[in-house]
């Protein structure tokens, strides 16, 4: 009785489906999954064709005998199409021999022939549980994985989308996989964290990047096209077995391999996009302009204002009049002219024109292209794969000859299985990747820097008559083209002996080399110099030119004239000294051997014990060499070559290699499939450690527990399709440091000295120090988690917590005097733990009308403390707060003062004259004169006056006083005396985020995805950061312009206008938590619609495929930076080619980008 009410609560609760899936059917296409006499056309065509078919009745069942409702029953090839009842059943009117498609959510969709009285049974969709994943050195069945392995979704998160390579892909797709992308720098790659930004300060702390089990250095080497699987291994149960450069998580890419069938199959796709930077740059015109003024007033400084371009009050009200004079009629390319755009009075220069720099140097929309081919097949028992990948992305610079980043990929691989005992496999894989750029001589100040580096008034994008000036684009434009240049190749040769059939050896040779060359000139620049003063303007019969206010040349006599003045052209070098050339060559060639084998063995009744035994060995080689040399004065600076150069030549190189040798080991058991076990091993030698510490051992263990395959969880089986709960711990060595760390080497350098011969000596230093002791890191990893799929699978939740330990990590010891000559040695001294958890929650539906809904959803945190630092023997109250890695810090806290407020007027006392009255207070038993507050218990800032013109007043920031003493002070900045400093931010990305929702229907499909940062903050660097850094020179984002405190503007939310004269911090603009950049942001990081063109077309011209979409990169952005023109992943001073760059402020470097595209996809 109970059974069958349950039997009839199912089938009710199937019908309900049913009703809902038909009443989501589109207007007007009920036809579709409905067919009735009615809807039969009554022409004599429709009658002939009603003759050629039958109706078909059938029963649709479950595993169980059970019927099934709402199952969608389709003819293939048409739209004809019904929809199974409550008893299963289903009638429909087909054509003879047609074939009918059954689907329903949670089982595996079938194409049965069309015949009376037809029975089909659907099985559950077990396919996510049972797929395959590669792991290390093998696979699993994703159900009986104990370690913490992500599986990405490679359709979903790659298909059609216009990126550069793989990583930027996967950015927000996996959680705990941190993806940062803080440069619009065309050729760069991103940067790649799994579990936290650090794992160690001396190491690299970036995961391991394979390709079919070999390491690659750059995950741009491969084709996104050429991906067959991409698994993130990250505990060290799961990992471990690749050894010491696993350390810190391994991103496993698996290529392409042969089609399965007997034939050849050819696929194409190509992507067309244009790209525009993602945020509006937006600096600060007029309002710039007033700001200075409004500095150089509340400083009491003299007037004029300014620095290279002086302001004044008069000045500034010209600038206004000539906006409504000229503005949008004077072009941004026009020439700057005398008299209307600026004026010199023989001391200083005034300018009226206002010039943008971001319209002058950034390419809007600037064309990108790829192309990928990909040929596989099977022919007997060899398979093949061979892909060609090419791809083009133009740069953002507008004015340079060159900027662009160019790939070819090629790819080829075959197998063949010779016999039943013998298979045997090669492949191989080319890269070539070039970027090229203007050679401007530095990274330190480049004219990414300049755009943002000068007052509006500073002339850019132009040209005095006819003359280039000194500025920024004209720089790009007129520098020689430099590049960038890495090629990668490698041969893999491999074969597996089938011993028995749960028996066999595998063995993989690879041979790969790498080379880079950067070939870079520095040319000497010839144009009008603006930064200075200006000369005599003479004409070409060498009289003096006059001009009047409009910049007319006029007659010296005529009302109005003025001696025209002009900017003296001149040559000179950028950043640099003299022209040269520069050729760099660095050469990487690795040998890696992999061998190993795997024995399967099962016992007991119906093979309840399921064991699993691996052993191997990997051996890694590597030689490497670089070659740099110099010389100057070039001949020729357009066409810069060594023997065209006739000065000073240098020359400098190296060489170096480093080995490992590893053996390793894997059990793994399983008991019913419910219980599982594994456990690793890993004995690894390593060159880089003295001998007697060369080896170490590192083991890890997991489990897990399938819960639902437990007879008492059965009646649970129809929310709770699946449940596993695992555990992890393991440890593995990382040697991703310097190889001479326990041996002690003598720099040199040449010295400008010279010898008898009049020949430059050479110079050395002191010998390093080292630690003979010095040996491995070690890095310990416990995770616990659960695996969760709800109602048939079709909801899945994947929860993780860790702890990542790094033992014996190698830092500095303590300082040692200065006298020594050379730094403390580095030793195993520190330690460091990370702390995190991981979310993931994906589902997907398809309706009875065919539409299909699916989506995922990332959220992942991660904080790391440094346990130990080199300061462990300090005692903690004298631990400085500025040391970044002090012991008992966490990682990227960052301490200044809480801001209260802006101070307001009534905040002060004011005498009889309405002046602030002032007050003698005694602070550290020093008398300092300040204004005197109102309030009943002032707190004075003192600390940051000079009892002068440096006085808080009106406008200026208000700190708390945190210890209540009465004043606000730093302290001397101790753990133990902080003063009023506390943590006001963290500098690591905090939970990281990432959600797509995807649907399709009839052929129609749709996606969109978001990635975002939820906690993260920096204290900015630069112009594009912090309010008045540079107000001399009017360098001002729009943002800062527009809402400072002035007595109009009482309610800003920047403090009054200061000049901090390129200082980040000064006065009231003290570290603090008011003005942190708030770089937490949400980004729609991409949007597709595609089309895929029914079979029933594509077969008449031989394509299975075809498919064309559209799609947005980037398109949109949230963040909290007030319109700041800085992207929020932007890293202070990074970029591919320095960690200093442009003196390390913020923002300044090439903008991040959004791009629209389209693309076309076909296969053969």
């Amino acid at each position: 009785m109970i059974k069958a009410n349950n039997q009839k609560g199912l089938a009710g609760r199937r019908l309900l489906i049913a009703l809902a899936a038909f009443t989501l059917l589109p207007a007007g296409r009920a036809d579709c999954l409905a067919n009735s006499p009615g809807n039969v056309a009554s022409d004599s065509a429709s009658t002939l064709m009603q003759d050629q078919k039958k109706e078909i009745s059938g029963t649709v069942l479950d595993s169980n005998g059970e019927p099934l409702v709402g199952v969608s029953v389709i003819e293939k090839g048409s739209m004809n199409g019904v929809i199974t009842d409550s008893h299963g059943r289903f009638n429909i009117t087909v054509k003879a021999g047609a074939v009918l498609q059954f689907s329903s959510i949670g089982y595996t969709d079938k194409e049965v022939v069309a015949a009376p009285g037809m029975r089909v049974t659907l099985e559950d969709d077990s396919e996510l549980l049972s797929e395959v994943v590669v792991v290390g050195y093998g696979s699993q069945k994703r159900a009986s994985l104990t370690g913490s392995i992500a599986v990405v979704d490679v359709e979903k998160t790659l298909d059609s989308r216009p990126i550069a390579d793989v990583g930027r892909g996967l950015q927000g797709s996996v959680p705990g996989v941190n993806i940062r992308i803080p440069t619009g720098e065309v050729g760069s790659d991103p940067i790649i964290n799994i579990r936290g930004q650090i794992g160690s300060i001396s190491g690299n702390n970036n995961p391991l990047i394979l390709l079919d089990n070999v390491e690659i250095p750059s995950i741009q080497m491969v084709n996104p096209d050429d991906i067959q699987s991409i698994s993130v291994l990250k505990d060290a149960a799961a990992s471990s077995i690749y050894g010491s450069k696993a350390a810190f998580g391994v991103i496993l890419i698996t290529s392409k391999t042969g089609a399965g069938k007997e034939k050849i199959e050819v696929t194409y796709s190509d992507n067309f996009s244009w790209q525009n930077t993602a945020k509006k740059i937006e600096i600060g015109g007029l309002g710039a302009l007033k700001y200075t003024l409004d500095a150089q007033k509340n400083m009491g400084a003299a007037m004029p204002a300014g620095g290279f371009w002086r302001i004044s009050p008069e000045s500034y009200e010209k600038a206004v009049e000539w906006q409504k004079l000229y503005g949008g009629k004077v072009k941004d390319g026009d020439p700057v002219v005398y008299g209307r755009d600026w004026y010199y009075d023989g001391v200083n220069k005034y300018g009226y024109r206002l010039y943008d720099g971001a319209k002058a140097m950034i390419r809007e929309w600037a064309p990108s292209q790829s192309h990928n081919l990909s040929i596989s097949g099977t022919s007997g028992k060899t398979s093949y794969n061979v892909g060609l990948g090419y791809l083009r992305q133009s740069g953002m610079s507008r004015t340079a000859q060159h900027d662009d980043f160019t790939r070819y990929n090629s790819s080829i691989s075959v197998t063949s299985n010779l016999n039943k005992f013998l298979s045997i496999r090669a492949s191989s894989i080319f890269s070539d990747r070039n970027k090229r750029y203007p050679g401007v001589g530095t990274t330190v100040a480049d004219p990414w820097l300049y755009l943002y580096r000068w007052s509006p008034l500073f002339p850019i994008g132009v040209k005095e008559n006819g003359n280039d000036l000194r500025e920024a684009a004209y720089e790009l434009r007129a520098a020689n083209t430099d590049n960038l240049r890495n090629r990668y190749f490698n041969v893999n040769l491999g074969a597996t002996v089938n011993i028995t059939k749960n028996w066999d050896v595998k063995f993989d040779y690879t041979y790969d080399q790498r080379t880079q060359e950067k070939n870079s000139s520095n040319p000497q620049f010839r144009g009008g110099q603006m930064w200075y003063s200006p000369t005599e303007w003479f004409g070409e019969d060498g009289s003096r030119v006059y001009v009047n206010e409009a910049g007319q040349i006029v007659d010296p006599s005529a009302d109005g004239s003025m001696p025209g003045y002009c900017f003296p052209v001149q040559d000179y070098f950028s950043n640099v000294t003299s022209t040269s050339i520069t050729r760099y060559r660095y050469a990487n060639t690795t040998n890696t051997i992999n061998a190993y084998t795997t024995y399967n063995l099962l016992l007991g009744s119906g093979g309840q014990h399921d064991i699993k035994i691996m052993a191997g060995l990997n051996r890694v080689t590597t030689t490497w060499e670089s070659v740099e040399a110099s010389k100057t004065n070039l001949l020729n600076i357009d066409n810069p070559q060594f023997n065209t150069a006739t000065g000073d030549q240098f020359a400098s190189g190296n060489t170096n290699w480093d080995s490992q040798l590893g053996f390793f080991g894997r059990l793994n058991y399983s008991f019913g499939n419910r219980y599982f076990l594994e456990a690793n091993i890993r004995r690894d030698g390593s060159s880089k450690f003295p001998s007697h510490l060369r080896w170490q051992t590192f083991p890890s263990f997991s489990g897990g527990w399938i819960f639902t395959n437990e007879k008492f969880m059965k009646k649970a089986e129809p929310v709770l399709s699946f449940g596993k709960i695992r555990a992890s711990w393991g440890s593995i060595g990382d040697q991703s440091v310097a190889n001479t760390l326990y041996l002690s080497t003598l720099s040199s350098s040449q010295s400008n000295w010279l010898d008898g011969s009049g020949n430059k000596t050479t110079q050395y230093g002191t010998p390093s120090l080292v630690d003979y002791d010095i040996t491995w890191q070690r890095i310990e990893t416990l995770d616990v988690g659960a695996d969760l799929r709800f109602w048939k699978n079709q909801i899945g939740i994947t929860f993780d917590w860790f702890q990542r330990d790094t033992k014996n990590m190698i830092i500095p010891g303590e300082d040692l005097p200065v006298t020594l000559g050379t730094t403390a040695p580095k030793g195993n001294y520190g330690s460091l733990r990370t702390r995190g958890w991981e979310l993931a929650l994906d589902f997907g539906f398809r309706f009875q009308n065919g539409l299909g809904i699916n989506g995922m959803a990332t959220l992942s945190d991660a904080v790391t403390d440094i346990t130990k630092g080199a300061d462990w023997a300090t005692p903690w109250e004298n631990r400085l707060l500025s040391n970044a890695y002090s012991t008992g810090r966490r990682y990227g806290d960052i301490y200044g003062f809480v801001t209260d407020r802006l101070f307001q007027k009534d905040d002060f006392v004011y005498g009889p004259d309405g002046e602030i009255e002032k007050i003698t207070v005694i602070y550290k038993g020093t008398a300092r004169t300040t204004f005197k507050q109102s309030a009943k218990y002032p707190v004075y800032q003192v600390h940051y006056e000079n009892s002068d013109k440096l006085i808080f007043a009106p406008g200026d920031t208000k700190f708390v006083d945190v210890d209540g003493d009465g004043y606000i002070t730093p302290g001397d900045g101790t753990n133990g005396n902080p003063g009023d400093q506390v943590v006001i931010g963290n500098s690591t990305p905090r939970y990281e985020y990432g959600f797509r929702l995807g649907a399709d229907w009839k052929g129609f499909d749709f996606s969109i995805f978001f990635q975002g940062i939820g906690k993260r903050k920096i204290w900015g660097s630069g112009q594009l950061a912090i309010p008045g850094y540079s107000a001399k020179e009017g360098a001002l984002p729009k943002t800062f312009t527009k809402d400072y405190w002035t007595e109009d503007n009482t309610d800003a939310f920047y403090p009054r206008a200061w000049n901090l004269n390129g200082s980040d911090t000064g006065f009231s603009m003290q570290r603090q938590s008011r003005y942190m950049l708030n770089m937490a942001y949400l980004r729609i990081k991409n949007i597709t619609l595609g089309y895929s063109v029914p079979e029933r077309y594509l077969s008449k011209v031989r394509v299975s495929k075809a498919r064309v979409y559209l799609s947005l990169e980037n398109f949109f952005t949230f963040d909290h930076l007030r319109g700041l023109p800085i992207d929020p992943e932007a890293i202070s001073g990074y970029s591919m080619f320095s960690s200093k760059y442009n003196m390390g402020r913020t923002g300044t470097g090439t903008p991040v980008f959004k791009s629209v595209s389209f693309g076309v996809q076909l296969s053969f």
